[in-house]
């Protein structure tokens, strides 16, 4: 019955696991706290070296959790409850328990919070920061989007079009192409700053470090 709950569980909730067998959610719970905590003592990792970090959502009223991912293995290794610098200070903690070392750490990938860049600085020392393509295009939005309202309050070409700079060309509906094509014939600040978006799109194209670098000198050059 525990190995048939445990299987259950990576697809199901614990509520429709609970209706299933006619058990109390409770102790479904139990059982896979107990099975967790097992798997989790006999973890190693001693071999981990590369790590990504990302906040999630848990509940309503800003409650969040930290998710460390092994990018090497694609598997979550450690959860903690916050999203400030404390997280980065929890799993480490975890690391050491684990036969881990913050030493042999020598990459992270997270966003741009303030919280974790200080915690991975102070707590591993080694390690060289990635912010991650998702988090940079959707700062990258948000500022697009920033301009588009302040420069809406005095020309009304751009109501109602902020989910067009929001999207990336291929994903424009027929309506939006049409309302886009007579904006790309003005000079709008919101069309330089969309443009300055796909130049920074294609910059992730790009294997090699000193390509990728030669590109976003042009890039911001031609956008000074």
């Amino acid at each position: 019955m525990d190995s048939m709950i445990v299987l259950m569980a990576q697809c199901m909730t614990v509520s429709a696991i609970a209706q299933m067998i006619d058990e109390h959610d409770t102790r479904i719970w139990r059982i896979l706290q107990h099975y967790v905590e097992e798997a989790r003592f006999n973890e190693d990792f001693s071999n981990t070296k590369s790590i990504g970090v990302d906040e999630k959502s848990r509940a309503k009223g800003h409650k969040y959790v930290s998710v460390f991912i092994d990018l090497d293995e694609s598997r979550v290794i450690h959860v903690c409850e916050g999203k400030d610098a404390s997280t980065i200070e929890s799993f480490k903690d975890d690391l050491d328990q684990h036969n881990g070392s913050s030493g042999n750490i020598e990459n992270f990938c997270c966003d741009m919070s303030p919280a974790f860049i200080s915690g991975i600085e102070n707590s591993f020392l080694n390690a060289s920061i990635t912010f991650d393509k998702f988090h940079v295009m959707k700062f990258m939005n948000e500022a697009v989007d920033k301009v588009r309202r302040e420069e809406q309050s005095h020309n009304a070409l751009l109501k109602r079009t902020r989910y067009i700079w929001l999207k990336n060309p291929e994903n424009l509906t027929t309506n939006q192409n049409e309302m886009l094509k007579p904006l790309k014939r003005i000079r709008l600040k919101t069309m330089n700053a969309y443009n300055i978006k796909l130049a920074l799109r294609e910059f992730w194209r790009y294997e090699y470090r000193k390509s990728a670098e030669d590109y976003l000198k042009l890039v911001l050059l031609g956008y000074a």
